[in-house]
């Protein structure tokens, strides 16, 4: 049953929704009445499936290619997105940077360009796209995905890590700009999230390394973030503004004790 129902019959682009994180929020989305515009660079049958399953939920779902990272790809996902009826809220899942996993000072340019390509150049442009389409409906939700490298140090995590901080300060900017207009910018930012496609990239063991010191008891999952843009993107959060809401059970709060108790 739906939980937003405010949700039913806006129209959402997920960029980066045809997998994992942004396979969860789609369906999600779907569940609560949304139609959903599906965003994939390269897994055209996964991207499929996934509005697949959001069409068997009663919705308008359908995909659209285009590589994030690249400007004039990422305009073409704005045209059919005006072509496709409007949009009322925008998920920046798509990122990369962990092809090449390494310490900072160790990094490649090439890498970090492309790096912060797809993790900060594509969201601030798909917002600037996405912006006039939602004035112009007179209201819009925008969810940044981040990560806790963005907050804390992680091992050879700098690219990611660094560029989600630079996402991170790019949505208390946007969401300052923006919320005169009507359109809400919020952020999440996720632990540790087993069945993401940074589980199978990062580090294997990773997850059972981490759940026995996360204080609620289980590691986060992607249907979990789905829940909290959900929420973000309904009408039940009005006044959330230009925040990041983390979402780890607990774990920050418990990391010192794990490593001095």
């Amino acid at each position: 049953m739906p939980t937003y129902a405010s949700l039913a019959g806006k129209r959402a682009v997920v960029l980066g929704g045809s997998r994992g994180i942004g396979r969860a929020i789609a369906l999600r989305l779907a569940a609560e009445g949304a139609h959903v515009l599906v965003n994939y660079a390269r897994s055209a049958e996964a991207a499929e499936q996934t509005a697949a399953d959001c069409r068997a939920l009663g919705v308008d779902a359908d995909i659209v290619a285009g590589d994030v990272g690249d400007l004039d790809a990422l305009g073409a996902v704005f045209d059919r997105v005006r072509a496709w009826g409007g949009l009322d809220v925008l998920v920046n899942n798509a990122a990369r940077g962990l092809e090449r996993p390494r310490p900072a000072i160790e990094q490649k340019p090439l890498h970090l360009h492309r790096t912060m390509d797809v993790n900060v150049f594509g969201p601030w442009q798909a917002i600037q796209f996405a912006a006039p389409m939602m004035e112009a409906r007179g209201t819009g939700a925008i969810v940044n995905l981040l990560s806790p490298g963005a907050f804390h140090y992680m091992p050879d995590y700098s690219a990611v890590g660094v560029t989600k901080a630079a996402l991170a300060s790019l949505t208390m900017y946007m969401a300052v700009e923006l919320a005169p207009r009507g359109i809400r910018v919020n952020a999440v930012s996720a632990g540790w999230v087993e069945g993401s496609e940074g589980e199978h990239s990062y580090r294997s063991e990773v997850s059972d390394r981490v759940r026995p010191h996360v204080p609620a008891g289980r590691n986060v999952q992607p249907e979990d973030i789905a829940a909290a843009v959900a929420w973000i993107a309904s009408d039940e959060a009005p006044m959330l503004v230009g925040q990041t809401v983390h979402l780890d059970g607990g774990f920050a709060d418990n990391a010192w004790r794990a490593v001095l108790g």
